[in-house]
Formats: structure tokens, sequence, C-alpha cells
């Protein structure tokens, strides 16, 4: 996933990190996940297909996330992220972070299938997924983790766009919201694309997302530098379901 911002400070000493693992110990799990409508973003009327995807999606990361919050766990209970003196206090911990996936469109069977090449007139949905770190890593300056520290903080996500055959911008799309605190590990935004009609020559479109905390004192920020392939490409070329890095999310729209 991509790299936040490396100006994060350390919030708060290492005293207070057993005061956290007895919280952990009392909670059945830290990592949890939701929507951004649940959290109070404008609605979004999202498909029924689109959203068992994105289920789907969820299931399996959170295993991951379940999984890399065990062996923190696990390496802080052991000492092995004490601070030594004069160490930086931010190195290799993601605090903040967002992933994308390329848009998924309704076709024929199942319902939904993923495709970024779109026919004018036809919706699809490009998901954004929100990372926010629940672990402990007091060598990396996060005696107290970024859920903590993030809550009851407000948090915007756009979708910035360009047409690139005619080079203008747009559309863009914005999803505002305060953070409960704790805050969720995994939040899921789905922006909904409804193609116009290009005329004879297809539109070239990339997209990128952006996460903003705008609350001063928490000068937390990142954008989409990795995002999911779901086509399933020609296996003969490269398979699908591809994570790709620095590489733009774009897809296309033609006239039917």
């Amino acid at each position: 996933m991509a790299t936040t911002e490396q100006e994060l400070k350390l919030k708060a000493t290492a005293a207070e990190a057993p005061r956290l693992d007895a919280q952990a110990a009392e909670a059945p799990s830290r990592v949890t996940a939701t929507t951004a409508q649940a959290l109070g973003a404008a609605p979004v009327q999202v498909p029924a297909g689109a959203d068992e995807w994105r289920q789907a999606a969820e299931r399996k990361l959170m295993a991951k996330v379940e999984k890399y919050a065990s062996e923190m766990d696990a390496r802080h209970r052991a000492g092995e992220d004490k601070q030594a003196l004069g160490e930086p206090t931010v190195g290799t911990y993601v605090a903040l972070d967002v992933l994308a996936f390329s848009p998924i469109q309704q076709i024929t069977f199942p319902p939904y299938e993923p495709s970024r090449i779109i026919a004018a007139g036809e919706d699809a949905v490009i998901w954004a997924l929100v990372f926010i770190n629940p672990t402990v890593d007091v060598g990396q300056g996060f005696a107290i983790p970024a859920t903590v520290q993030l809550g009851g903080r407000r948090m915007r996500v756009r979708l910035e766009q360009v047409n690139l055959s005619d080079v203008t911008d747009g559309p863009d799309d914005t999803f505002d919201f305060v953070l409960p605190s704790p805050a969720p590990s995994l939040i899921w935004l789905p922006f909904l694309i409804s193609a116009a009609d290009p005329g004879n020559d297809p539109d070239l479109f990339e997209a990128n997302i952006t996460v903003d905390i705008v609350d001063p004192v928490q000068p937390y920020a990142a954008f989409a530098t990795h995002h999911v392939s779901v086509d399933a490409d020609p296996l003969f070329l490269v398979p699908g379901n591809q994570l790709l890095n620095n590489i733009p999310m774009r897809y296309l729209v033609y006239r039917q």
C-alpha cells in the first residue's frame, strides 16, 4: 500500500503502551471494518452485486489485517519495538493509507464483473479502501495506535479524475465524515461512475484517490499509489487481480 506522510510525530510515551495492552485484551479484536455511509457520509445507492463483491473482498482483507495485528502484538509483548535514544520516531509504520480497486460494472452473470472498458450510459463502481493502523509500535513512534489518535477526527476522501483524451478535469467526487473513537481499521468508499457519451472517439480517464484528516492538529494525508486491477487479463499475457504500484488507474469510455 502507499506510503503516507512521514511528518507524523510521537503522540504518546512508551509508558502509556501497557494501558493499551490491557484494552486490547478486553476486546475480541481491534480490527474493524465499515463503510463511509455507516459513518455519516453522503448516502450512495450501491447496487447489491457490487456490495456483495465488497463483502467478499472484505472477508479476505480482514483476515490479513488480523494476522498483521497479531504479529505486531507479539512483537510488542516481546519488547522488540522499544525506541532507542536518538532513533527516528517514524519509520516503516504505516499509520494511514488508501487502496483503490479498478472499476466494477454490471455486465451479465454473475451480476457484477470488473471492467475498465465502459460503454456510454453504463454505471460502474470504483471502490476505495482506507486503512488506519490499529497496532502499537513504540520504536516507530506509535505507542498510541493510529486508530486511537484519529478517533473523532474529520476525514475527507476524494476521487480526482482527469479526462486524458481532451485534458479536462473531472468528474470528481468527495466523501466527508467524522471518524468514531476508536476509528475503524478499514473503511470502504463507493465512488459511482456514470459514463457520458464521448462521441465518435473513446475517452480515456485517469482516476486517483486521496484521503486527508482535516483537523490541523493531526496532519495525516495519503493517496493511492497502489491499486488492484481486478480485470481478468488474458492469462498468456499477465495474471489478473494484480496489485499495481505507481501505475495510474485508467478506464475507457466508448460509444456503443
